[in-house]
């Protein structure tokens, strides 16, 4: 997602990101203070972390842009396109 790439699943990226981010600290303070957090246990929170991880890591080899290449942001179809200037991407 460098460059802040307009493509949407890199937008439901960033979305995904704040909801692992969210999960993780309800997660730790579910555990650390040995309660339930907006009615969720910690365990829970684990589960959504790790899913929702795993979901942005594999997200991550998309077709649209070169992460999958090493490429970061470049289409695969050419070099010097940046992901979202061409009406491939979309």
């Amino acid at each position: 997602m460098e460059g802040n790439c307009k493509c949407f699943h890199h937008s439901l990226n960033k979305v995904i990101v704040v909801l692992v981010w969210l999960s993780a600290l309800g997660f730790w303070w579910a555990t650390a203070f040995k309660t339930t957090f907006l009615w969720i246990d910690g365990q829970h929170f684990f589960m959504d972390v790790v899913v929702l991880s795993l979901l942005l890591l594999t997200s991550k080899f998309c077709g649209c842009c070169g992460w999958n290449k090493g490429g970061g942001n470049v289409c695969m179809h050419g070099g010097s396109c940046k992901c979202g200037d061409c009406g491939m991407c979309k």
